[in-house]
């Protein structure tokens, strides 16, 4: 089978050698930073409090909420009153940059749903990642915003699962149906493309070699897939990871990455799967844990989400985070995870 080639975006060379640098810089600030243990690097913002879609698992809104009532917001802001959510944001974001804060992640709610946000924010730090359910086109951002869009699984199974009162039922992309097509189509026409983020529950792994290949398959401006698993707040909740079933989420990345190549999973090399799937390094206490240590985790309201944007009720144990796997292996030097950061910073 041929190997995955990620889409690349275009680059001048001028642009590419300005990106370069830029990436360096913050690349350097950030391990000069990192000789203080305790000092926060990078931060996680809640830009909005209003979503559009209905996943039954989110760790923000009640689960007895619709989507309309998500669509509303959990603050259920009147309209009239809505800028001054935008202004609040702006001056959480302003807060970050003056404490020398390199990297944001934009959360929600659903981020697209907040654009002026977006590309205000895409002009005050180096590095963006933005996460979206990919159901709304993204404005036209710089290069220094990187898409992560949330897919948990094949068509029929993410439909369900996001999109329960059927909001997006009668759309359809090139043979797709739902909301799953809707994501297909703004990724394929979006200027940068995106990585895909797939969340897996111990009930789902069946599926998992189905979701890679429809995901290779059908997105043409795919740059990458990240693979991490669900975080409950019950160890009783049937969603939870035990042992046996993170190393056989591991098992199945790996299997996946010798068909298609390690590129398809630049969020997963190697040594970040040890640090995500391999019991020895599992994670009891937020003490333990990277993200929790040196990420700022901010909601709506500029204030502490707890240990980190799952709050504080979530289990570390039954963590599968990209993220603490990725600053780990950074922090360990790995070579390869250090490339593939490299590609994917140039947005």
């Amino acid at each position: 089978m041929q190997k995955f080639k990620p889409y690349i975006p275009e680059y001048s060379p001028l642009d590419f050698t300005f990106r370069s640098a830029t990436i360096g810089q913050t690349i350097l600030q950030t391990m000069v930073s990192s000789i203080n243990q305790t000092a926060k690097i990078g931060a996680s913002v809640e830009i909005t409090d209003r979503c559009n879609a209905g996943c039954n698992y989110c760790y923000v809104y009640p689960k007895d909420w619709n989507q309309e009532q998500r669509l509303q917001g959990y603050t259920q802001t009147p309209p009239d009153k809505k800028s001054e959510g935008y202004d609040r944001i702006i001056g959480i974001l302003q807060q970050l940059k003056d404490e020398g804060i390199l990297h944001v992640t934009l959360v929600g709610g659903e981020p697209a749903l907040a654009p002026k946000i977006l590309k205000k924010a895409v002009e005050m730090f180096p590095i963006v990642w933005i996460v979206t359910n990919g159901s709304i086109s993204l404005p036209k951002l710089k290069d220094n915003a990187i898409v992560f869009v949330s897919i948990d699984g094949p068509p029929d199974y993410h439909n369900a699962a996001r999109d329960p009162q059927n909001f997006f039922a009668n759309f359809k992309y090139r043979g797709l149906e739902g909301i799953s097509a809707k994501i297909v189509k703004n990724i394929n026409e979006s200027h940068r493309g995106a990585y895909v983020h797939c969340t897996f529950t111990p009930s789902h792994l069946d599926r998992f070699d189905e979701t890679i290949s429809w995901l290779v398959k059908d997105i043409k401006k795919l740059r990458g897939i990240v693979i991490s698993g669900a975080t409950v707040k019950d160890l009783s909740d049937p969603n939870a990871f035990t042992h046996e079933s993170k190393l056989r989420l591991g098992s199945l990345v790996e299997r996946s990455a010798i068909k298609y190549g390690w590129d398809l999973f630049p969020f997963n090399t190697p040594q970040i799967n040890q640090y995500l799937f391999d019991p020895k390094h599992e994670i009891k206490y937020s003490s333990q844990c990277a993200v929790s240590q040196r990420v700022k985790s901010l909601d709506y309201f500029g204030q502490s989400t707890g240990k980190c944007v799952l709050r504080n009720e979530s289990i570390c144990e039954t963590c599968i985070c990209n993220s603490n796997g990725l600053m780990r292996s950074l922090e360990a030097f790995d070579t390869q995870t250090m490339m593939q950061q490299f590609l994917s910073l140039l947005g």
